[in-house]
């Protein structure tokens, strides 16, 4: 369960707020859509849900986010990607390796999780995604569209509870959009929580709870 309470941000004292007294509920199997207009604060809403707001991004922030009964702004970022992790609009914002298997292979590393299952994760994931074919490959010569199909990998990798999908159809085919759909469809019958901030009507549709801008539903 993601709890959203009273949340109220502004980039800066003399901005006006982007969010004021905002409060959600979330629980396991959501899938929620974040819409609104260009500069409208999705994209703000999902860093202030991973707390990358305001701990890298600053700004005036009041109000808090709970993943269970636990309060996000007294873990560090590391402590809170395995439970809740975003996938960022610019894909190149979140490549840190040179090649794709590193990559997918960072965050379970970390975890300590046994070489032999990060291998058998890995190559779930490529197969589940249909890009086998750049496990081998290096990430800054890829296009932005596998870029962004890569960064989703990395997070299906870690398996976090909650998913964060900022702009996950950009760059993509119709094919591989309805790849990510039917994706997000398993995640959530698995009991994951999933947030989509896109444009792509389809994607939006799956959701079965909302945020649009100061309106919530």
């Amino acid at each position: 369960m993601l709890t959203i309470k009273n949340i109220s941000f502004r980039y800066d004292i003399e901005l006006s707020f982007l969010f004021k007294d905002l409060s959600f509920e979330a629980s396991d199997g959501d899938i929620v859509s974040i819409s609104g207009k260009s500069g409208s604060g999705k994209t703000t809403l999902l860093n202030i849900l991973c707390g990358v707001i305001p701990k890298i991004i600053h700004g005036e922030l009041d109000g808090k986010v709970f993943i269970k009964d636990q309060d996000i702004s007294k873990l560090t970022l590391p402590q809170t990607a395995p439970c809740i992790s975003l996938l960022m609009q610019e894909p190149d914002q979140q490549l840190f390796f040179p090649t794709v298997e590193q990559e997918l292979a960072f965050a379970p590393e970390n975890l300590k999780v046994p070489k032999e299952k990060i291998e058998e994760t890995i190559s779930s994931v490529l197969l589940e995604l249909n890009i086998e074919s750049l496990r081998f490959e290096e990430t800054a010569f890829l296009s932005f569209g596998q870029k962004k199909l890569v960064t989703f990998a990395s997070i299906l990798t870690l398996s976090p509870d909650i998913f964060l999908l900022d702009e996950p159809s950009a760059g993509l085919s119709k094919k591989y959009i309805e790849k990510i759909s039917s994706i997000i469809k398993k995640l959530s019958e698995s009991g994951k929580i999933i947030f989509i901030a896109d444009h792509n009507k389809d994607l939006l549709s799956m959701a079965n709870k909302k945020i649009v801008l100061d309106k919530i539903s």
